[in-house]
């Protein structure tokens, strides 16, 4: 006989939801949907007909395992971590996860089946299990995952903490559903260890790449890291004039915004994609103007987003040719290339003495981030305090 899928209303504490419910066998099985003032009776009806569709077509079992297997868990755990948007803010430690982090968390349950094995129940992984398998990733034995590389995968003190993080991420998640009764990564810490400050570039150092760019795109590239802190992405991709969408769908107007010298951006994958405004300073202006002068962009018909990004660069190889243009203009290339000028340029606007929140609002993340990993004094501010009588 083929399992019947019901939608009833069902009282949850202090509102009302949605509840699909269905028996296997002996056993009666559920899921919960979301409140009925957040969706409507018809859109419960067509979830309830598409778990229907699945019971019927064998997509899905409608036996509910017992134990979650990390094969499973893989499978399992990236559409649940994309449904959490709307209506399920009260979940704080549930709430929806950017791509890039699910990526990331997908990356280390890899590792985890790489060493415990895909059959593995999540709800048998021990503490001492965890560290064990702590060990092994420290200790370089689980680069299978990275077979493509032609050279020694060695696993750095920052990345065992990374698999930390997600490791107690994912698991927090597994806990809150009731998939496991513990946490057995919760007491390792993976907090990230303290990074040396960005270098500061000078101006002098800026010209220098500036000048040694390969092509207008580079330079361009390199002043707007600079100048303007953008990142590097953002930088690569910003057009003289287009449009993008922000994470609530809604289309911004993006490029350079001559007249009230400012830079419309949308936020990259590392923060809400919100739209925001920089400010141009003159000397950014001025390469700016310079550049579009000379390109073939004021010849294109003048509407909104046909003429492309402004460097015209691919994604490919930036750090590498980045540094090979540092070593032509006779310097030593600086850790972290890019960072290091986007927070420069925040430095910069420390030392104008603008406001903190304001800076960090310009640069696209809190003050908290601004202090722990971009401001810090800088040989001007000695030098000014030095010279003080």
């Amino acid at each position: 006989m083929a399992t019947q899928v019901g939608l009833y209303k069902v009282r949850n504490g202090h509102r009302t939801v949605w509840m699909l419910r269905w028996t296997s066998g002996r056993k009666r099985c559920g899921e919960t949907l979301d409140g009925v003032d957040q969706i409507s009776k018809r859109e419960a009806k067509a979830r309830q007909r598409a778990k229907q569709s699945a019971f019927d077509s064998g997509t899905e079992s409608p036996n509910r395992p017992d134990r979650m297997t990390l094969r499973q868990l893989i499978a399992y755990y990236p559409d649940r971590r994309r449904q959490f948007g709307k209506g399920r803010g009260h979940l704080r430690k549930a709430q929806k996860l950017s791509e890039a982090t699910i990526d990331s968390h997908l990356m280390t349950l890899r590792y985890m089946v790489q060493f415990f094995g895909g059959d593995q129940a999540i709800d048998r992984i021990s503490l001492s299990g965890a560290d064990d398998f702590i060990d092994a990733l420290e200790a370089g034995k689980l680069s299978a995952a990275r077979a493509k590389l032609r050279r020694k995968y060695e696993v750095g003190p920052q990345t065992i903490r990374r698999h930390i993080r997600n490791s107690k991420a994912v698991f927090t998640w597994a806990l809150l559903f009731e998939l496991v009764q513990a946490n057995p990564f919760a007491m390792f810490e993976g907090k990230p260890l303290a990074t040396e400050p960005n270098h500061y570039v000078t101006m002098s150092e800026f010209h220098k790449l500036y000048r040694a760019a390969p092509s207008q795109g580079w330079r361009m590239l390199f002043a707007l890291c600079r100048l303007a802190g953008l990142r590097l992405d953002a930088a690569r991709t910003l057009p003289w004039s287009g449009h993008a969408t922000d994470s609530d769908g809604e289309r911004h107007w993006i490029g350079i915004d001559w007249d009230r010298h400012r830079i419309c951006i949308v936020g990259n994958s590392k923060v809400t994609k919100k739209n925001r405004e920089v400010p141009i300073r003159p000397l950014l202006y001025r390469l700016l103007r310079t550049a579009f002068d000379s390109s073939e962009a004021r010849f294109q018909h003048p509407r909104v987003g046909e003429c492309g990004s402004i460097t015209g660069l691919s994604p490919n190889n930036l750090t590498r040719i980045g540094q090979r243009a540092a070593r032509h203009g006779g310097m030593e290339p600086w850790p972290k290339l890019y960072q290091a000028m986007r927070a420069s340029c925040e430095n910069d606007l420390k030392m104008r003495g603008v406001a903190e929140a304001t800076y960090a609002a310009w640069m696209g993340h809190s003050p908290t981030v601004s202090r722990k990993h971009y401001t810090a004094p800088t040989d001007q501010e000695f030098a000014a305090v030095a010279r003080v009588a």
